[in-house]
Protein backbone atom coordinates (compact mmCIF):
# COMPACT_ATOMS: atom_id res chain seq x y z
CA UNK A 1 0.00 0.00 0.00
CA UNK A 2 1.39 3.06 -0.62
CA UNK A 3 0.80 6.05 1.62
CA UNK A 4 0.13 9.18 0.09
CA UNK A 5 2.38 12.14 0.40
CA UNK A 6 0.17 15.13 1.06
CA UNK A 7 -3.83 15.19 1.57
CA UNK A 8 -6.53 17.64 0.94
CA UNK A 9 -9.47 17.50 3.48
CA UNK A 10 -12.30 18.92 2.15
CA UNK A 11 -15.75 19.59 4.30
CA UNK A 12 -17.76 22.11 5.73
CA UNK A 13 -17.74 20.73 8.96
CA UNK A 14 -14.46 21.90 11.43
CA UNK A 15 -15.02 18.70 13.54
CA UNK A 16 -14.73 15.92 10.61
CA UNK A 17 -11.82 17.68 8.86
CA UNK A 18 -10.50 17.37 12.56
CA UNK A 19 -11.88 13.67 13.06
CA UNK A 20 -10.51 12.85 9.74
CA UNK A 21 -6.61 14.39 9.76
CA UNK A 22 -6.52 12.25 13.21
CA UNK A 23 -7.52 9.16 11.06
CA UNK A 24 -5.19 10.43 8.34
CA UNK A 25 -2.31 10.75 10.32
CA UNK A 26 -2.92 7.36 11.84
CA UNK A 27 -1.81 6.30 8.24
CA UNK A 28 1.45 7.80 8.48
CA UNK A 29 0.05 11.29 6.46
CA UNK A 30 1.75 14.43 8.14
CA UNK A 31 1.21 16.81 5.58
CA UNK A 32 -2.65 17.53 5.55
CA UNK A 33 -4.41 20.57 3.87
CA UNK A 34 -7.70 21.83 4.86
CA UNK A 35 -10.50 23.70 3.18
CA UNK A 36 -14.03 24.59 4.13
CA UNK A 37 -15.43 26.22 1.31
CA UNK A 38 -15.41 25.54 -2.74
CA UNK A 39 -13.30 28.46 -3.49
CA UNK A 40 -10.78 27.35 -0.49
CA UNK A 41 -10.90 23.84 -2.04
CA UNK A 42 -10.02 24.73 -5.42
CA UNK A 43 -7.17 27.02 -4.67
CA UNK A 44 -5.51 24.57 -2.26
CA UNK A 45 -5.73 21.60 -4.58
CA UNK A 46 -3.96 24.25 -7.53
CA UNK A 47 -1.54 25.21 -4.93
CA UNK A 48 -0.56 21.70 -3.30
CA UNK A 49 -1.37 19.61 -5.79
CA UNK A 50 -2.53 17.17 -3.05
CA UNK A 51 -1.77 13.20 -3.69
CA UNK A 52 -5.19 12.08 -2.38
CA UNK A 53 -8.56 14.04 -1.76
CA UNK A 54 -11.32 13.00 0.84
CA UNK A 55 -14.54 15.39 -0.58
CA UNK A 56 -17.83 15.63 1.16
CA UNK A 57 -20.51 15.28 -0.68
CA UNK A 58 -22.71 18.23 0.10
CA UNK A 59 -20.99 21.37 0.41
CA UNK A 60 -22.49 24.97 0.88
CA UNK A 61 -22.96 26.76 -2.63
CA UNK A 62 -21.97 23.89 -4.36
CA UNK A 63 -22.14 20.30 -4.73
CA UNK A 64 -18.58 17.87 -3.74
CA UNK A 65 -19.48 15.65 -6.99
CA UNK A 66 -18.72 19.00 -9.13
CA UNK A 67 -15.38 19.73 -7.54
CA UNK A 68 -15.01 15.96 -8.02
CA UNK A 69 -15.25 16.72 -11.75
CA UNK A 70 -13.51 19.82 -11.67
CA UNK A 71 -10.77 17.95 -9.66
CA UNK A 72 -10.43 14.79 -11.92
CA UNK A 73 -10.41 17.03 -15.01
CA UNK A 74 -7.52 18.71 -13.29
CA UNK A 75 -5.30 15.95 -12.24
CA UNK A 76 -6.98 12.39 -13.08
CA UNK A 77 -4.26 10.77 -10.82
CA UNK A 78 -5.30 12.33 -7.65
CA UNK A 79 -6.77 9.73 -5.52
CA UNK A 80 -10.34 10.94 -4.66
CA UNK A 81 -12.63 9.85 -1.91
CA UNK A 82 -15.80 10.70 -1.34
CA UNK A 83 -16.38 11.24 2.67
CA UNK A 84 -20.26 12.03 3.16
CA UNK A 85 -23.30 10.29 5.44
CA UNK A 86 -25.26 10.19 2.78
CA UNK A 87 -25.02 6.68 1.02
CA UNK A 88 -28.16 6.58 -1.49
CA UNK A 89 -27.29 4.32 -4.15
CA UNK A 90 -27.92 6.84 -6.49
CA UNK A 91 -25.26 9.29 -4.58
CA UNK A 92 -22.75 6.89 -4.39
CA UNK A 93 -23.00 5.50 -8.36
CA UNK A 94 -23.04 9.53 -9.55
CA UNK A 95 -19.63 9.71 -7.44
CA UNK A 96 -18.19 6.25 -9.03
CA UNK A 97 -19.40 7.79 -12.30
CA UNK A 98 -17.50 10.87 -12.23
CA UNK A 99 -14.37 9.20 -11.05
CA UNK A 100 -14.09 8.85 -7.48
CA UNK A 101 -12.15 6.22 -6.55
CA UNK A 102 -13.69 5.31 -3.26
CA UNK A 103 -16.93 6.45 -0.99
CA UNK A 104 -16.83 6.39 2.82
CA UNK A 105 -19.47 6.75 5.20
CA UNK A 106 -17.86 9.84 7.45
CA UNK A 107 -20.10 8.48 10.39
CA UNK A 108 -18.23 5.33 10.91
CA UNK A 109 -15.51 4.72 13.96
CA UNK A 110 -12.06 5.64 13.28
CA UNK A 111 -10.73 2.59 13.02
CA UNK A 112 -13.47 1.40 10.31
CA UNK A 113 -13.00 4.56 8.19
CA UNK A 114 -8.79 3.66 8.76
CA UNK A 115 -9.54 0.25 7.43
CA UNK A 116 -11.60 1.37 3.92
CA UNK A 117 -9.14 4.05 3.09
CA UNK A 118 -6.42 1.45 3.47
CA UNK A 119 -8.29 -0.69 1.16
CA UNK A 120 -8.45 1.97 -1.26
CA UNK A 121 -5.19 2.68 -1.31
CA UNK A 122 -3.75 -0.71 -1.78
CA UNK A 123 -5.96 -0.74 -4.77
Amino acid sequence: MAIPGSVLIVDDEAHVRAFMKLVLEKLGISTIYEAGRLDEAREKFATHSPELVTLDVNLPGGSGLDLLREFRAVNDDVLIVMVSTEVQAGVVNEAVDAGADGFIRKDLPREQILTELKEILAD
